[in-house]
């Protein structure tokens, strides 16, 4: 798995069963499948790099002499599974005004390159490599859905006014997200622990239903995500849920990332 910060969501997801799923440059996922050769191909691009001997994180030196100015630094973080544990490697990623700014890494421009050509596999796996190689929508199995309490503005319904169709209620729904949960949601800042379920595709269908039939606005991200808020008047609060697409390598609340 390849995913980037910030803010964390998957790039490229591949399996062994040779599901792949690919970031396109609009911000959908799109599906194809790869042949055993395939897989084998992506695997040995990976483990080729000799940086997936066990974990590590590809820091930043400053050049001798330079200072560079406060900011932000994203980073691209691959989760690789070796046969006997997963190896995780993290990377920061530069834009090229600021490479002046930072000490030359081999490692990370073996990542750069890397990235570039594990979010491109089409342009260098044979046709052999793949079992279905014209790209569709990737539809998503199950949802995880992260709620926040939180103050929640504009003209949102109260939490009263939807026809919640599960047990328990919206506030109490699914379980606390422990403090090392990998798992990252763009909601906040409110209330922690964020609270965490999981859903199937049909069942997170009948959420999104009773949100809007009760009157609330749900938004829609490029990756299938889709999330809304309500108000909470008896709690003086609001309620803010994410819907998160799961990955082909996910399947509930206590997955790495």
């Amino acid at each position: 798995m390849l995913g980037e910060l910030c803010c964390p969501s998957p790039a490229v997801v591949a399996t062994v069963d040779g599901r792949l799923v690919t970031k396109a440059g609009d911000g959908t996922l799109v599906e194809r499948r790869l042949a055993v050769a395939g897989v084998q191909g992506l695997r040995d691009e990976v483990l080729g790099t000799g940086l997936f001997d066990g974990d590590r994180v590809i820091g930043l030196d400053p050049a001798p002499g330079v200072t560079p100015a406060p900011h932000g630094i994203s980073a691209r973080t691959f989760r690789m599974w070796t046969g006997t544990r997963t190896v995780t490697v993290t990377s920061a990623v530069l834009a090229p005004t600021e490479e002046a700014f930072y000490t030359p890494s081999p490692a990370r421009t073996q990542l750069d390159a890397l990235a570039a050509r594990l979010t491109a596999p089409e342009s260098w796996l044979s046709a052999s490599a793949w079992a279905v190689m014209a790209p569709r929508p990737y539809v998503a199995d199950g949802f995880r859905m992260v709620t926040s309490t939180e103050p929640v503005g504009g003209s949102q319904p109260d939490v009263d006014a939807v026809a919640w169709p599960f047990n328990p209620s919206i506030a109490d729904f699914g379980e606390p997200l422990a403090a090392s949960s990998g798992v990252f949601v763009p909601i906040g800042p409110g209330t922690r622990p964020l609270r965490c379920a999981t859903l199937d595709a049909s069942d997170a269908r009948a959420a999104r239903d009773a949100f809007e039939r009760g009157g609330a606005t749900v938004g829609d991200f490029p990756d299938g995500a889709f999330a809304t808020g309500l108000t909470w008047r008896t709690a003086g609060t609001g309620i803010v849920l994410f819907f998160q697409a799961l990955m082909p390598d996910q399947s509930s609340c206590a997955d790495a990332y």
